[in-house]
């Protein structure tokens, strides 16, 4: 396994647990590591949230920009197939 150091502290994260899961045709073995330090496991997971809501938003942010483009390319389109048609 490699070893991972803290993102907050610096020290050398320990293992907490390791579990497989059988996905599809391939056996996949996760582990999970924290910070030795208790109160700083707390604080980056607190950062690891903070991060993952940041992300999350922009996501849905990017998907509401795509759907309201899509839109708004689908009425321009059907406008100048419009145009198209009067002028033919």
């Amino acid at each position: 396994m490699a070893m991972t150091l803290c993102i907050r502290c610096g020290k050398l994260r320990i293992l907490d647990k390791t579990w497989k899961e059988q996905i599809g045709l391939s056996l996949v073995t996760y582990t999970s590591t924290i910070c030795p330090d208790p109160v700083c496991q707390k604080a980056v997971e607190t950062i690891l949230k903070d991060r993952h809501d940041v992300n999350d938003a922009r996501m849905k942010a990017s998907i509401k920009r795509r759907t309201e483009n899509r839109k708004r390319g689908m009425e321009v389109r059907r406008a100048k197939n419009r145009v198209d048609l009067y002028l033919k």
